[in-house]
């Protein structure tokens, strides 16, 4: 009795709050249909196309447009059994029935009784998709599927660990359910879990494939919203308790709640506050809720009728985190010769002045002073603006030639640091260096995030380890001893080896192997090769030349890291430029059939700048015949890929203009709508997004098909990709 008291005080203060704070109101735009059936309704389900289809508990099927303003119910006759439950085929202006008798049926929009298919082969929910596709799942958890269209049925599975509370997702592709006291989603077509999330007992949850997120309201108090990438509740409070009775995303990605008093709220998925409430019918009133395609709350009453309400469209989570530092370790290896620090002054001073910053500085003072002589120097009217013109240019020298002495005494007492340990020089020897690396990463950081210190005309700010990417030390070692520490752990479980792009140096090179690490949550070592890349956007087709001859050293590293270690799962990504030192080296194991190749267990080609006809040509054939999956990043913003597509006549594989590319044993997915930097060519580290579905294809060795946040797209009926949702 106290406990319900409480529930019910919590109840009414959670309503009042909420009222306070958001200014609710009736709901506007409502209409309510009466239902002209004789028995509870036990289904009422949007079927696209402006319907809207109710059954009873006695069979009766009724249907109405909840679009018009004033709605009438029409009923449908009957044709043989009563019905037990339906489901529409929305691509076939059709609804296919489950009746009481076992059998399945497919009314067609206008015709006169339904048409009969096969006997269902499992009694219970019927769910249905696109192309003709139903599902049939019982209260056991055992399920088929079924293709109208064809008239044919898969052989019986059982769902594992099935507890009720059955939702489907992803075109019948995706079950979620209560399992003990979690909430399990599984793969549909394997019957694999997917994910377990540890939540209790469930009073109701929704699931967001698209964004992968749940929300679950537990039986015992509480809303969570629940990463589904890295299994772990997001820290957020939406401010209720144990009064929520139903749950659902939006189609803009914010959150509808309603607590049993009847307050449904509406929670902007940016930061997950509430930006709208509105009264309902209490629950003690109403059967069951649902949101229709249109983003219309449909509630079914006990009264035998149905209020549709239109929602009204809102729009992302960012998770807070606890100030401090992290220090990682990392290994590396490079054909990078070490810095010696005796750039000449003229190049020095070349490559200062030709800063973007510097340039636009410059630029502006120069303007400001001639304007200024121009007005106020009393010259000599016909050399008035000669002369301006000369003062503004001597400024301009006197200027730069100050600023560049500081910049250049503060870069020199920096150059022993451990960022300056390597230079942008090709060791022609072929000869690899290897070593050891600590970089410290900020935890008040979110995913992507990879902060450095401001420079702002060569004068850097001061570094902060709980603000700023720091790399710490630099320890060259012998690859042998590098092997026998990693070995005094045992063999790692995982191993990640990063190649980076052009215009990266060194350091940032570590630095972003550093947040992968830490991001993707590897458990076990970070390995990084550098090639001599120069850091600069004007070295662009030196830097070819040297990612041309990297490749040899690379497939040292490889040998050296894979051979000793042929448990552990090695995962490669590469990146822009480096890809085709990637390339060129599966390309040249392949030829040797080394073992090394089967060494690996995934690789990520993020932004690759590759000839497409060289990939084709070389790659495809080679890809169809070994064992590695291979996910290719590519972007239609990526201006970068753009102008280097332009520069050699020819499209990059990382841009998915004119259309992506698709090839077996490639899974390609389209970045485009997630591009965080100016050039779009940085999107693979940066996002958020991208780093959850990276996340999924290292950790989880998760196909496309069965990963969170995508959406399949095909160019014909053989070739597909996906679209990464943002």
């Amino acid at each position: 009795m106290k406990r319900q008291l409480l529930r019910t005080g919590l109840a009414i203060l959670t309503a009042i709050c909420l009222l306070g704070r958001t200014s609710a109101t009736y709901a506007q735009g409502k209409t309510d249909v009466k239902i002209p059936v004789s028995a509870p309704i036990v289904r009422t389900i949007d079927a696209g196309f402006d319907k809207t289809l109710v059954v009873s508990d006695r069979g009766e099927v009724v249907r109405f447009n909840p679009s018009v303003a004033e709605p009438v119910a029409e009923p449908i006759p009957q044709a043989g059994d009563a019905i037990a439950d339906l489901a529409p085929l929305r691509d076939q202006t059709g609804t296919i029935l489950l009746t009481q008798g076992g059998d399945l049926r497919l009314l067609r929009d206008g015709a006169p009784q339904a048409e009969l298919i096969m006997p269902a082969p499992v009694r219970g929910k019927l769910f249905a998709a696109i192309n003709g596709a139903a599902l049939l799942v019982d209260d056991q958890g055992n399920c088929a599927q079924v293709n109208v269209l064809e008239k044919k049925a898969t052989p019986t599975k059982k769902l594992p660990n099935f507890g009720g509370k059955l939702k489907v997702y992803d075109d019948l592709a995706l079950a979620a359910y209560q399992s003990d006291n979690a909430l399990l989603l599984a793969d549909i077509a394997s019957g694999e879990e997917i994910v377990r999330l540890p939540v209790g007992e469930l009073l109701d949850y929704d699931v967001s494939k698209e964004r992968g997120l749940a929300v679950v309201a537990g039986a015992f108090g509480g809303v969570q919203l629940w990463d589904l990438v890295r299994k772990e509740p997001l820290n957020v409070n939406l401010g209720m308790l144990d009064e929520v009775w139903y749950l659902k995303f939006l189609p803009s990605g914010d959150l509808l709640a309603i607590t049993r008093p009847g307050v449904a709220t509406i929670y902007q998925s940016d930061q997950w506050r509430p930006i709208h409430t509105f009264q309902v019918p209490p629950m003690s009133q109403l059967r069951f809720a649902e949101v229709s395609e249109n983003n219309e709350l449909m509630l079914t009453t006990k009264q035998k009728s149905v209020q549709t309400i239109p929602l009204a469209l809102y729009g992302f989570a960012a998770e807070p985190a606890v100030r401090g530092a992290t220090t990682v370790e990392l290994w590396y290896a490079t054909n990078r010769l070490p810095s010696d620090g005796k750039q000449p002054l003229r190049d020095r001073y070349f490559a200062w002045l030709t800063r973007v910053d510097v340039v636009v500085m410059l630029a502006v003072v120069l303007l400001l002073a001639f304007t200024v002589a121009m007005v106020f120097a009393r010259f000599p009217q016909r050399w008035k603006t000669l002369l301006s013109a000369a003062v503004s240019v001597a400024m301009i020298g006197l200027l730069s030639a100050g600023l560049f002495f500081l910049v250049d005494r503060q870069a020199a007492t920096a150059q022993t640091r451990p960022d300056n340990y390597f230079g942008n020089t090709l060791d022609e020897s072929g000869a690899v260096a290897w070593g050891r690396c600590e970089v410290t990463v900020p935890t008040d950081r979110l995913p992507g995030d990879l902060n450095e210190p401001l420079d702002f005309l060569g004068f850097k700010e001061t570094e902060d380890p709980e603000k700023h990417f720091i790399l710490m030390k630099v320890e060259p070692r012998s690859p042998e001893s590098i092997i026998d520490k990693v070995k005094t752990s045992g063999e790692p479980e995982e191993i990640l080896i990063f190649v980076h792009g052009y215009n990266v140096p060194f350091a940032s090179a570590a630095k972003r192997t550093a947040q992968l690490k830490v991001d993707l949550n590897i458990d076990g070592e970070a390995f990084f090769f550098s090639w001599p890349s120069h850091g600069d956007l004007s070295r662009y087709l030196a830097d070819e030349d040297n990612a041309r001859l990297s490749a040899t050293p690379f497939q040292e590293m490889l040998h050296t890291i894979c051979d000793p270690f042929p448990n552990a799962r090695i995962h490669i990504v590469g990146h822009s430029m480096g890809t085709r030192i990637i390339h060129e080296s599966i390309r040249q194991l392949y030829a040797e059939t080394s073992p090394t190749l089967n060494a690996l267990d995934s690789l990520v080609l993020a932004a690759p700048d590759i000839d497409r006809r060289q990939f084709h040509m070389e790659l495809e054939k080679i890809v169809s015949q070994i064992n590695l999956p291979i996910t290719l990043y590519a972007s239609a913003n990526d201006k970068a890929l753009i102008l280097s597509g332009q520069l050699h006549n020819n499209s990059r594989l990382g841009d998915v203009a004119p259309e992506p590319v698709v090839m077996p044993g490639v899974e390609t997915i389209d970045c485009s709508m997630v591009d965080t930097d100016f050039l779009g060519h940085g999107y693979y580290g940066d996002s958020d997004d991208l780093l959850k579905d990276l996340f999924q294809v290292i950790r989880d060795d998760r196909p496309a098909r069965r990963r969170f946040g995508l959406v399949q797209q095909s160019l014909d009926k053989e070739r597909h990709y996906w679209y990464l949702q943002p």
